[in-house]
């Protein structure tokens, strides 16, 4: 059973609780990230979420948590804090409860060598892989469904995208693994783990990535991984075969064409952030 319990914009704890961790969140790529790792580390926590469909991260409220407008965000009770960007987000939870599993993100007093390896793989994801995955993603899933194919950019995407999973794959190599950075699971894995694994919703080819599907399999069945996937609930179809039934990829594939509109020519419609 997840960890997670949900409240509203209105009713989530503002003070000191024992699951003093509020998420807000959408069921996305970034969304997951720290569900994930709250159900990793083995946490109570809370979770709002914020729906695309209904436009919540543009209103009042949740723009008094971040002006960005974008997910996700993480408030903390017992420092009155709020914080935004999935990496950031990350970094903090590890860091806050570092006495439960310190191999997340080490210290830099216990390793600093590790400790900035982690954080290196992290600015990896969210300045490389993430945009490249996410602009693909838009280019080959929604604009092209609505008639805005534009070839360039999406040769241009899923190229950059592929480079982005080979140097994973290579990174695999490397370190022996089976995580990225060796034997043990750090916060590198998770922040890189929910866009890899979306590479089908991208429409990226993952074939002769031997060690990165390897790796992918493997996280997909971990328990922390199921339950963070979950929350607020489950979009199978992102994940494609063999993770999802071919139902679930159609239904998926009617559901974001419809959720997400070009608006304005922004690539970036979906209120998500890295």
């Amino acid at each position: 059973m997840s960890k997670g319990k949900e409240f509203t914009m209105s009713t989530f704890p503002r003070g000191n609780t024992d699951a003093p961790l509020t998420l807000f969140i959408y069921a996305t790529m970034n969304g997951y990230k720290a569900p994930i790792l709250c159900e990793e580390l083995g946490i109570d926590y809370n979770y709002v979420t914020v729906d695309f469909e209904k436009g919540e991260q543009k209103s009042p409220e949740y723009l008094a948590i971040n002006p960005n407008g974008r997910i996700p965000a993480l408030y903390d009770a017992d420092e009155d804090i709020f914080v935004a960007e999935s990496a950031a987000i990350l970094e903090y939870i590890a860091t806050k409860y570092r006495d439960k599993k310190s191999t997340l993100l080490p210290s830099p007093e216990e390793d600093m060598g590790r400790h900035w390896e982690v954080r290196q793989w992290m600015l990896f994801s969210a300045t490389g892989l993430a945009p490249a995955m996410g602009n693909a993603m838009f280019f080959n899933r929604i604009a092209a469904t609505k008639g805005e194919v534009n070839e360039y950019s999406i040769q241009r995407y899923t190229n950059e995208s592929r480079r982005c999973l080979e140097v994973l794959n290579d990174q695999l190599k490397k370190s022996g693994g089976p995580f990225l950075l060796g034997k043990d699971l750090t916060i590198a894995d998770i922040n890189a783990f929910t866009y890899a694994s979306t590479a089908y919703w991208a429409k990226v080819d993952t074939s002769g990535l031997d060690e990165l599907n390897s790796w992918i399999k493997m996280l997909m069945e971990r328990g922390s991984f199921q339950k963070g996937l979950e929350i607020p609930f489950a979009r199978r179809g992102f994940f494609g075969p063999p993770f999802a039934t071919q139902e679930e990829i159609d239904a998926e594939i009617q559901r974001n064409a419809g959720q997400f509109t070009v608006t304005g020519g922004s690539a970036a419609a979906d209120g998500e952030k890295n």
